[in-house]
């Protein structure tokens, strides 16, 4: 009796336990191939397909009625994610289909933020002759010009000035 109930026993005994949960909770974690997956949302695949520049994929979606301003869980837009890719042709064909140039994101950013934040003149240039706001500031304060000289976008810095 007392090799029953000695400490040996007890670590083997311990031991299969702690295997057994393991694998227990290992086969219950398993995926159940009987679950329907639900296909991304029509707003997902658009992002999914700006990130990529695939701009037929764009023009499909856009034909199957997805907002051309919709905005994903951090407030940005399809326009503001292609001048996020420094993607010009499909920057140009979303403000062409109307997109909004001064929506903003959860940050405060607009497009034309993200244009100057990538350095990215030609981009500057078309978001502001469709009309983005030169003067917007971030939810932290930060203005465009500000933005520029910060990261020390001359080019860049001089353009804006020109327009006022």
């Amino acid at each position: 009796m007392d090799t029953f109930l000695s400490s040996r026993f007890f670590k083997n005994l311990f031991s299969f336990v702690i295997i057994f949960l393991i694998s227990w909770i290992g086969f219950a974690c398993m995926e159940d191939e009987t679950v329907v997956k639900t296909p991304p949302s029509l707003e997902l695949r658009l992002f999914q397909a700006v990130e990529k520049g695939n701009l037929e994929e764009v023009k499909s979606l856009l034909a199957q009625g997805v907002s051309i301003n919709a905005k994903d869980s951090l407030g940005n837009s399809s326009l503001i994610k292609a001048v996020d890719e420094e993607e010009t042709e499909l920057t140009l064909f979303l403000i062409q289909k109307g997109a909004n140039v001064n929506l903003r994101n959860t940050m405060g950013e607009t497009a034309l933020y993200r244009a100057v934040y990538r350095g990215n003149l030609n981009l500057v240039k078309i978001l502001v002759k469709a009309g983005a706001e030169t003067k917007a500031k971030t939810v932290g304060g930060v203005s465009i010009t500000e933005l520029a000289d910060e990261r020390g976008e001359e080019g860049i810095l001089k353009f804006l000035e020109s327009q006022k």
